[in-house]
């Protein structure tokens, strides 16, 4: 075992930081994921963009002119792995009123370094759903442009949420009044959101309508960002499909919120229920990739 990621850690390295020149990789064997199969001796051939070109058999494949492969025949390597629900601007360290003192500059940094972590555990995708000032967008284009290391990212900017909800900040009392970038109480307050997060360069929205886990009030409130007809709850889905858009993750604790997650199409629901009942099974439905946190 010990082996095979020491493979992947290799494979990895030597693909992003190989961006500008194609390059080779000779593996004793070769997982394949969509056909289930564990071929040997196979050669993973890339171009200058770390893309993979060509993947076949040793004695029939040829390296790129002028390049030798990286030797890893006496082991197993394995295609990236993707995390599709990740918050690298974050600090797990500093929450709660920790995070207070955690500057957008400083959250940033934070960003960079977990992006190197997160492609050195074998992470060759993730998607970023949620980040302080558009943090998660500036680390993804350091990556695209070369001047840093991490995997492919997807982000989202500030998560889209209402007042006294998850996304927003309720760690301070009234005197001390402070918003959060993603709040919105209303369907059009919402569409401006959505419009406000592509502008800085979002690739996928976060919707995080309930109460949750990091607010004083229930779960209740989660009808206001919306409303209380599907139509309003389709909202935000609608304004981000005009911008020729599909990718939105919802956020869901509690039965209203998961259950208000039909009338959205998403493509990603973190949902977890721990008052009332769901309306059947919907939370993940056919057009949603279910994401339990129950």
């Amino acid at each position: 075992m010990r082996k095979t990621l020491w493979a992947l850690m290799a494979c990895l390295l030597f693909v992003s930081f190989a961006s500008a020149a194609p390059g080779a990789i000779r593996c004793g064997r070769l997982l394949e994921v969509r056909g289930v199969r564990l071929p040997t001796d196979q050669i993973v051939v890339f171009d200058d963009r770390g893309s993979i070109a060509t993947v076949g058999p040793a004695d029939s494949t040829k390296s790129p002119e002028g390049i030798s492969a990286i030797d890893l025949s006496s082991v197993t390597c394995l295609p990236g792995l993707i995390d599709v629900h990740t918050h690298n601007t974050a600090d797990p360290t500093a929450s709660g009123y920790q995070a207070l003192g955690i500057s957008v500059l400083r959250e940033a940094v934070t960003g960079v370094k977990n992006a190197r972590i997160t492609l050195r555990a074998g992470f060759t995708t993730v998607r970023n759903v949620g980040a302080t000032g558009y943090t998660d967008v500036a680390v993804r284009d350091g990556i695209e442009a070369g001047e840093i290391e991490g995997p492919r990212t997807l982000v989202s900017g500030p998560p889209l949420g209402i007042t006294g909800g998850h996304c927003d900040n309720n760690l301070l009392p009234a005197e001390y009044p402070n918003k959060a970038e993603g709040v919105a109480d209303s369907p059009w307050a919402a569409r401006e959101k959505v419009r406000e997060v592509i502008r800085y360069g979002a690739d996928v929205i976060k919707v995080m309508p309930p109460a949750g886990c990091s607010a004083k009030a229930t779960s209740l409130v989660a009808a206001i960002f919306f409303g209380r007809t599907p139509s309003h709850r389709r909202t935000s889905s609608q304004a981000w499909a005009q911008s020729g858009r599909s990718r939105i993750s919802w956020f869901a604790v509690g039965t209203l919120a998961i259950n208000g997650e039909q009338d959205v199409k998403t493509t990603t629901s973190s949902c977890s229920s721990r008052c009332g009942s769901l309306r059947g099974h919907h939370c993940g439905h056919r057009r949603s990739a279910f994401i339990s946190s129950l």
